[in-house]
């Protein structure tokens, strides 16, 4: 395929029923500088399955069949509840799911289905992101979740560690396994190539100083997703330009010259656009004049076709 467009899927905040929802937005061309909200910025995914909530919407292509899957975060987290609000709960009894759609032409989705994929002492399942391997011809699987010990409580909530899962079909999955668990609060784990070294993103609680909390995004560099010496390259992506991040969504550039960056600037402005041509270096630049949707928060870009974009941009309803 040749890919020269690109779609943003990504979901928003709010109180009724159309937030935390599936929306699209199709990009005017490769600079990524400009895009089109489809539908108005209505949902164009409802999930009508376990919480009624789909965050943190992750998009991947089937290499072998050019099939997308779409993983989303189950979790409505605008509902409240007797234990004092969604996060409370969400973090200690929310779901072990991950909602999941596909499409052939990205027009037309399957209904949305649960897939259980974390371990039954977990507290959540949240930001699924998928990797195409070639080594197990699938997929590997990443998300947050809380995990407690068996029995317990649940009064203290446990600190979120990043959990991986493999799967040739987003039906059937592996055991899931610690992927990364530094001892303290880290997820929003996200992988890109680029100039032949893998640069893994993650939103990690702590800064370079032990003890030192801040909110923002961290970028390693290694050669494979189990490479157990990644490098650390920064540890404040999006500082001094956003006051917080999380949700950090990487993607090449059409033409390999440099490596796009979401950040989700969260309870502020949403995501915003950041370049390096060099990202090994750590030194990325805003775009703030990006014209990406408002108040978009943590999704995922994913390269189409002219042919797709048109596609999509020709629908008027959502599916």
């Amino acid at each position: 395929m040749g890919f020269d467009r690109y779609l943003f899927a990504y979901f928003v905040n709010g109180r009724d029923a159309d937030a935390e929802q599936v929306r699209f937005a199709v990009s005017h061309d490769v600079t990524a500088k400009g895009w089109t909200p489809l539908h108005t910025g209505a949902p164009m995914l409802r999930s009508t399955v376990g919480e009624h909530g789909a965050r943190d919407p992750f998009l991947t292509r089937d290499p072998r069949t050019g099939r997308v899957h779409l993983l989303a975060t189950d979790l409505h987290a605008a509902v409240g509840d007797a234990e004092g609000g969604a996060w409370n709960r969400a973090v200690r009894h929310g779901s072990r799911s991950i909602v999941v759609w596909s499409s052939d032409d990205l027009v037309h989705w399957t209904p949305p289905y649960l897939a259980t994929i974390a371990p039954a002492d977990a507290g959540n399942a949240w930001a699924p992101k998928a990797f195409w391997s070639p080594d197990i011809n699938g997929w590997s699987v990443f998300f947050a979740s809380a995990v407690y010990p068996e029995g317990a409580s649940r009064t203290r909530e446990r600190h979120q560690r990043v959990l991986s899962v493999e799967t040739t079909d987003f039906r059937q999955f592996s055991a899931p396994r610690t992927y990364l668990d530094p001892g303290h609060d880290v997820i929003d784990v996200a992988f890109a190539e680029f100039d032949g070294r893998l640069h893994r993103f993650s939103a990690d609680s702590l800064t370079n100083v032990p003890d030192e909390k801040w909110r923002f995004v961290s970028q390693e560099v290694g050669t494979a997703i189990d490479d157990p010496a990644f490098a650390v390259v920064r540890r404040d992506l999006g500082r001094p330009e956003l006051e917080r991040t999380e949700g950090p969504a990487p993607f090449p550039a059409l033409d390999g010259s440099a490596l796009f960056l979401l950040l989700d600037e969260f309870e502020k402005r949403g995501c915003q656009l950041f370049r390096s041509h060099d990202p090994s270096s750590g030194r990325w630049e805003h775009i703030p004049d990006a014209g990406l949707p408002a108040g978009a928060r943590h999704g995922s870009v994913l390269p189409i076709t002219t042919a797709e974009a048109e596609r999509l941009l020709a629908t008027q309803d959502p599916s």
